[in-house]
């Protein structure tokens, strides 16, 4: 293992173990504010029966009976909102303090995760080097080429580039007449026509080499690697066809 590969690994590690931090101090601020949020209700609640005892206590003191007992639950009220706030605040304290965790977490995943990032574009930059180096496909078969020593008199080369060129000729009429009646078949539904069946295959599906191009310039990285083919053979016997029909021509005259 490089390097590289070995620092993306070790980030990568400590990245599992901040989100694992992250996810219990998520759970940790919901329960806190969970918790902290009865507190205040208590609270509320208390603070309603307070009201209530003084209600009954000024009431006791107006009719001037149940004085002391009104006074007394009066008291107890109010020692138990006192115990029910300090216990509020220090709910709410608490509730803070596991949301600055979660805050502190989530900025500890963020910058791990960027290096994790880096990290991990630095091995593939370097993966992508060496094979981009190394010969992931055979070279293109190359034309058997004869030595000086061995290559034919002229008049036999013409021979082969005429009949060559005839040939060509040929196939490329024959495969003109066959598109256009392959053109003219395409227009029937599929089905059976008689003896003939007519039928259609989904194409598959290619490279669209212009949006890998595209892509790849808005990442501003070079274009996608591509391997060469085999370069294409062409010969051109126009001038040895021209000098045969000019000799047919001439021999028809002369006979």
């Amino acid at each position: 293992m490089s390097r590289t590969t070995a620092a993306a690994a070790r980030i990568l590690a400590r990245l599992v173990e901040a989100e694992d931090a992250l996810t219990a101090a998520r759970r940790e601020e919901a329960r806190a504010a969970g918790v902290a949020e009865r507190a205040a209700a208590r609270v509320l609640k208390a603070r309603t029966a307070r009201t209530e005892a003084r209600k009954a206590l000024r009431t006791a003191e107006r009719t001037g009976k149940g004085i002391t007992a009104a006074t007394r639950r009066l008291a107890t009220r109010e020692a138990r909102l006192a115990e029910l706030v300090e216990t509020a605040r220090t709910r709410k304290a608490e509730a803070t303090t596991a949301r600055r965790a979660r805050r502190t977490a989530e900025r500890k995943v963020e910058r791990i995760s960027a290096r994790a990032a880096l990290a991990a574009t630095r091995s593939v930059q370097k993966i992508a080097a060496a094979l981009g180096e190394a010969v992931l496909t055979p070279a293109p078969e190359t034309d058997p080429i004869l030595d000086a020593d061995e290559v034919p008199a002229v008049e036999v080369i013409e021979a082969h580039a005429a009949r060559y060129a005839e040939l060509d000729r040929q196939a490329k009429d024959t495969a003109k007449l066959a598109e256009a009646e392959k053109t003219w078949l395409r227009r029937l539904p599929t089905g059976t026509h008689g003896r003939v069946v007519i039928t259609r295959t989904p194409g598959r599906s290619v490279l669209d080499n212009a949006r890998i191009e595209l892509d790849y310039m808005d990442r501003f990285q070079e274009p996608a690697p591509r391997k060469s083919t085999r370069s294409t053979f062409k010969c051109d016997a126009s001038a040895v066809l021209a000098a045969d029909e000019a000799d047919a021509s001439a021999l028809t005259l002369i006979a």
